[in-house]
């Protein structure tokens, strides 16, 4: 059987050996998502026909379905894959596809031993997470129509993203790595601009690469955002960080001030 691998941290993506196939129509395109999503697992015909919203847009929903997994069949079946891949089950269908060949399947098994392992090993953590992270091509399942399948995995999909970039920064920090610390956080603040601990490793890496103006700039964005989206101050480990860098904002102006008179005087 020829090597199927499909994507859905980003854009659908089906790949059959290397070799990117169009799935035409929109309706297709969530029915391959949603049974990637499920792979190896049942999906029943009456979530496939709420996910796609068959009832309000045709008179025999179940008919309807029927076709669209026929067409899909027939799309994949003229690249050498096998009519099973998708199997008619007694409540739906099912794609007998191995989960580790679907990109959010194999995100979620590298994230769980990533955590699994911090914070003992950040080296071995952060290897495995660098690799889980770059699975992704943009947000989770962009070209799909949102339906309740969908909508809820791309939800989980991104929460264990947020997760995954937090402990990749703790085992940057604890590395020494402030510099991929410094590099990464803006982007993983712009993805979730209201999480107050992605904010927290950026002051800190910020603050012991001596870069205590910038914190202090990134700690006043964090106090924006998070007044104008929340209408909430800053919690406590967030403030921790900002007045430390500020004290040594200060004790280094002292500092130098203090050479100079010493030069002078």
């Amino acid at each position: 059987m020829a090597e199927l691998r499909i994507g859905v941290l980003g854009t659908l993506r089906v790949e059959i050996e290397n070799a990117e196939v169009e799935l035409p129509g929109a309706k297709l395109r969530d029915i391959v998502a949603v049974l990637a999503l499920r792979a190896g697992e049942d999906v029943r015909r009456d979530e496939l026909i709420e996910e796609l919203d068959l009832a309000a847009t045709t008179r025999d929903s179940v008919n309807a379905v029927h076709a669209h997994i026929r067409r899909v069949r027939r799309r994949l079946q003229s690249h050498g894959l096998p009519a099973d891949l998708i199997e008619t089950v007694d409540s739906g269908y099912r794609l007998n596809l191995e989960p580790g060949r679907v990109d959010a399947h194999r995100f979620g098994d590298l994230v769980r031993q990533g955590l699994h392992l911090a914070p003992k090993t950040p080296s071995v953590v952060a290897t495995i997470l660098e690799e889980a992270l770059a699975l992704w091509r943009g947000d989770a399942l962009t070209d799909t129509r949102q339906g309740p399948l969908t909508a809820s995995a791309a939800e989980e999909l991104h929460q264990w993203r947020t997760t995954a970039r937090g402990a990749l920064l703790d085992a940057w920090l604890a590395l020494g790595h402030d510099n991929k610390v410094i590099l990464n956080a803006p982007r993983f603040i712009t993805d979730d601009p209201l999480n107050e601990a992605l904010r927290v490793r950026q002051l800190i890496a910020l603050r012991r690469a001596g870069r205590y103006a910038e914190a202090v700039r990134a700690y006043d964005d964090a106090e924006r955002v998070l007044r104008q989206e929340l209408r909430v101050e800053p919690g406590t480990e967030l403030r921790a960080a900002h007045g430390l860098a500020r004290r040594l904002i200060t004790s280094g102006l002292a500092r130098e001030r203090g050479e100079v008179l010493a030069r002078l005087g």
